[in-house]
């Protein structure tokens, strides 16, 4: 078997889990693990969520279909809301919970014959301009959807631009916005990760946990570490292959790096097809066992090569960390100018996962 594996733990995901409850204790959690967890792949947090979180939630029908299949049992909630009147029917068959966003969706559902309703989160555009009914609509909509047979309940929501930048002006427009609609008396949910963790006053009804419950921070300032949060993966290779070059001599593709002095240049197997980002600085390394390993040359289709100067010959058989407990996702993201998210959610399928 290739020796790339991905090493999920499920005593991380309690800690966070707990880490999180900690922050918000008077609300109800959703876990969102829309884009297969996160690139997390869904099966592998089903059973921990079901005991411990009040809903799941993902981006679309098709996804929350799939965790039906695989064993989820709690609400979902469909964060785009539906996109064909006869998926409401399916929604309130599933116990699927539907954002409603805009008026097309508004009017499907009054076009909708249910045989349970539906509980519905109404979106409001509080300043993130992405989906969602303008405020001042918010309203005159809840009214109209209270005399609905086909909506059981109607909670409000939102979702901040800016939770994760110290003292942004937006934040503080949003969290007025919303309080403004306070007198509707209604279920809110405000609060994704960054809001959990740095804002209380947002944290209401139902908190939405996100990027912090894979264990990685919500703001790029931080790593989860700083939380108290712990990565549930931890990306692993080997080195399959070293060979000693010249001083002069060139590694990779397009020749970028240029061997300083006569040196061993060892290669990993995990590339960008494997989900590593190919654009990544001269300061990326990986951890070979406890040392340091810098990436030299282009990451390729499906290997990178290290230098392995500073690494004693008798490490050179330990396990390779490309990120994960020693060696933070925060980090790699940095170095190639991008997120965590991106990183986590192209890990590719060819990738072997176990469980720790």
């Amino acid at each position: 078997m290739r020796p790339l594996i991905a090493y999920f733990s499920e005593s991380a995901l309690e800690n966070n889990l707990a880490v999180l409850k900690g922050r918000a204790p008077n609300s109800q959690y959703c876990a969102v693990i829309k884009a297969n967890a996160y690139g997390h792949r869904v099966e592998n947090l089903i059973p921990v969520l079901n005991r411990h979180v009040d809903y799941m939630a993902v981006a679309m029908r098709e996804e929350a279909d799939v965790i039906r299949e695989k064993g989820g049992i709690l609400p979902i909630l469909l964060l785009e809301g539906l996109f064909a009147i006869e998926e409401y029917q399916l929604a309130s068959a599933r116990n699927y919970l539907v954002a409603i966003g805009d008026y097309q969706q508004l009017t499907m559902l009054k076009m909708a014959t249910l045989d349970q309703p539906l509980s519905i989160f109404l979106k409001v555009d509080t300043g993130m301009h992405r989906l969602g009914f303008k405020p001042e609509e918010v309203p005159a909509i809840v009214a109209e959807l209270r005399t609905l047979s086909c909506v059981s309940d109607i909670t409000l929501m939102t979702h901040f631009a800016t939770a994760d930048e110290e003292n942004s002006p937006l934040f503080k427009r949003q969290v007025e916005r919303m309080n403004a609609l306070a007198s509707l008396n209604l279920p809110q949910s405000w609060a994704n990760s960054a809001a959990i963790l740095t804002a209380t006053e947002t944290h209401h009804d139902i908190v939405r946990m996100g990027i912090s419950l894979y264990g990685v921070a919500p703001d790029e300032r931080s790593t989860g570490q700083d939380y108290g949060l712990q990565p549930l993966l931890t990306l692993q290779s080997k080195v399959i292959h070293h060979s000693e070059i010249e001083k002069g001599e060139s590694v990779g593709y397009g020749a970028r790096f240029v061997a300083p002095e006569k040196m061993t240049v060892g290669v990993i197997a995990c590339g960008y097809a494997d989900g590593y980002p190919r654009e990544i600085s001269a300061e990326a390394y990986v951890l070979v066992g406890q040392y340091k390993a810098p990436i030299i040359g282009r990451p390729a289709m499906d290997m990178m090569m290290i230098d392995l100067r500073g690494v004693p010959v008798s490490e050179w058989d330990q396990p390779v960390e490309i990120f994960g407990k020693n060696l933070p996702i925060e980090k790699v993201a940095a170095w190639a100018g991008t997120i965590p998210y991106t990183i986590l959610t192209h890990i590719s399928q060819r990738v072997h996962f176990l469980n720790q």
